[in-house]
């Protein structure tokens, strides 16, 4: 599914899930790639609805560039890749500036793992209600079949 190597992590104090990126060798600062979801990146569906269909039709190639963050990272997505900055990094304090690049669509693939395990999660802890986190854990998997059928078409 992801080509990244990661592990879920649960943060049940504030019913949070975290994807940690910290053994992956093959990305420069992959670490920072949960650093957008979550705050920049929001699980609630409404925003998260809105974000995924801006980058699917990044992925289509109907917009050139798609941006976000300023809580806890910078993202700038393009079709091919995105990079993910922190935005508090000092150059006279920091010796080399932080930055991940990746696949976008890798990257869209991530969120919504992410979003899915979110509503898993949330629903399993009561935290949200069972017929919410399914209705959107279905439309999670459609998105995803969508992801994948673009990237299928890429490949080509």
């Amino acid at each position: 599914m992801i080509k990244y190597k990661y592990k879920l992590k649960y943060m049940d104090e504030f019913n949070m899930v975290v994807l940690d990126f910290d053994e992956e060798k093959s990305l420069e600062f992959a670490s920072m790639i949960s650093d957008p979801l979550g705050s920049d990146i929001p699980w609630r569906f409404k925003d998260l609805k809105k974000d995924i269909e801006n980058y699917v039709d990044l992925l289509r190639g109907n917009m050139p560039e798609y941006r976000h963050g300023g809580n806890a990272s910078s993202v700038i997505s393009y079709r091919d890749y995105t990079i993910i900055e922190d935005p508090f990094y000092d150059e006279e304090e920091d010796e080399i500036e932080p930055i991940c690049k990746l696949e976008t669509i890798e990257f869209v693939k991530i969120i919504l793992l992410w979003a899915y395990e979110t509503y898993k999660y949330k629903s399993e802890r009561r935290v949200i209600a069972l017929e919410e986190a399914e209705m959107v854990m279905n439309w999670i998997e459609q998105k995803m079949l969508e992801v994948k059928s673009i990237e299928n078409e890429s490949i080509k």
